[in-house]
Order: structure tokens, then C-alpha cells, then sequence
């Protein structure tokens, strides 16, 4: 089962577009923006309570280094995609 944050595009996406693709169970996680600036770590919280078996950590923003922080004091496995070079 795929658990996702619900983002139209990026890494997000691209992972949705396989789990179609392979007949893998995709489950979207959308933040509730009522809850203002807080609502992608909120989702974040959402997703870890469901206990993953691991947490794909692309580039991006404070959301993801969340994400990988929380994940990782939860003892969950982490791959961690953020700094592999680039420009």
C-alpha cells in the first residue's frame, strides 16, 4: 500500500503513477487547510500514525525534513533522497 500526501505533482505523483500502473493500493492523506499554515504536518502526523514500514524523503521543503525527523525518532525506516548531488 502506498500512503501519500495527495500532491498533484512531484515525487508524489510520479509514486501514484506506478502504484496505477502495478495494481498497488494508493492511499491519499490531503491536508485540511482549514487548519491554516499547520496543515501539511498535521497531514504528516496523520500518515506516521498509520505506521509505515518506511518513508521515501524527496527534495522539497521544512514539510519533508518533518516528515524524515518524525519518522526517524518513530524508528521507521527512512530513505533519504534529499542531498544525492545536483546542481
Amino acid at each position: 500500500v502506498l500512503l501519500h500526501g495527495a500532491t498533484g505533482s512531484g515525487g508524489e505523483h510520479i509514486a501514484v503513477l506506478w502504484a496505477d500502473a502495478n495494481k498497488v493500493a494508493s492511499v491519499p492523506y490531503e491536508p485540511d487547510w482549514g487548519l491554516g499554515r499547520s496543515a501539511p504536518f498535521k497531514r504528516n502526523d496523520a500518515i506516521l500514525e498509520d505506521m509505515p514500514r518506511g518513508v521515501v524523503v524527496l527534495p522539497g521543503t521544512g514539510i519533508q525534513g518533518n516528515m524524515h525527523d518524525k519518522a526517524k525518532a518513530m524508528g521507521i525506516k527512512v530513505w533519504d533522497f534529499r542531498n544525492r548531488g545536483g546542481a
